[in-house]
């Protein structure tokens, strides 16, 4: 239920925001729905949609007409006949309905209520999609904070148990979720500085094994791209002071890379040097002996 409600609450804030119906529905990806009209018919059903009366649904559609009537009305139209009945009614029913557009669809009061409840799910979508989203559901009922707040408590919960229990990469997964948090607030310089303690980090883990290793990239390349965004839009101020100080903050007691070095590594990440080509000469020079890789 928590994964439909996702997936609703992402298609009627699309539509909310603007984006046509048919645009949304096209990436082929409907997760507990088996196709973009089986959720379309769901909205309708259970009264977040209205409008386009003039359209058919697929299980209108299905229970009108017979299989032999569906391939007649496909051949008419120069249209593929072979497959099951539902894939005749996906294929035909754009034909059906045509003139009756999915964009004919109007949010219903419904909707706009459901939305307005849910708003915690926008930032969910924005920051933490790399936490489940029942575990996060099931904590915002749990809160009596705001949006912002709860978001960043949750972060907090998530590095303190990751610590406790080594798990490296969950831990800095939480780095980068709340510096995430903080820029969907439009705190930038908070944003700035969680990511680039998830960049410092990254370079000098708290705890690694071989397992995790062996598909670790020392440097992320989104975790860049963060950065030189903020960077290029806003004026942060001295790089290198702000470096500094988010180095002191993150109390390395085991250096892997040199500060001094961090910090050149971090400059020509920004600059644009191949991603790939860094992490392998890190790793090379710095990582592979001290995890006996």
């Amino acid at each position: 239920m928590s994964e439909q409600k996702l997936e609703v609450f992402n298609v009627l804030n699309f539509l909310n925001s603007g984006y046509e119906l048919e645009d949304i529905l096209s990436e082929d990806n409907f997760g507990t729905f088996q196709s973009g009209q089986d959720c379309i018919d769901y909205l309708v059903e259970e009264g977040y949609l209205s409008g386009n009366e003039g359209t058919l649904t697929a299980e209108e559609i299905s229970k009108k007409y017979t299989v032999a009537d569906l391939k007649e009305l496909l051949k008419e139209n120069g249209l593929k006949v072979s497959g099951k009945k539902q894939e005749l009614v996906e294929r035909i029913f754009p034909v059906l309905n045509e003139g009756a557009g999915a964009g004919d669809y109007e949010l219903t009061d419904k909707a706009h209520e459901f939305l307005k409840e849910n708003e915690w799910i926008d930032l969910y979508m924005f920051a933490l999609v790399a936490f489940r989203f029942e575990d996060y559901e099931t904590y915002v009922e749990g809160s009596s904070a705001g949006k912002i707040e709860t978001a960043l408590n949750f972060c907090d919960e998530i590095l303190s148990r990751a610590l406790v229990a080594n798990q490296f990469l969950v831990f800095i997964d939480a780095l980068s979720a709340k510096a995430h948090v903080y820029a969907y607030d439009g705190d930038y310089a908070s944003f700035m500085d969680y990511d680039l303690q998830r960049y410092i980090l990254g370079l000098n883990p708290i705890s690694m094994d071989a397992q995790t290793y062996a598909s670790y990239d020392v440097i992320n390349e989104a975790n860049i791209i963060n950065l030189r965004n903020v960077l290029e839009k806003l004026d942060m101020g001295s790089l290198k002071k702000r470096f500094d100080k988010i180095w002191n903050i993150c109390n390395i007691r085991n250096t892997t890379v040199p500060k001094k070095t961090c910090y050149k590594i971090l400059q020509k990440a920004l600059d644009g040097a191949d991603i790939e080509e860094l992490n392998f000469d890190i790793k090379e020079k710095y990582f592979n002996k001290k995890f006996g890789i």
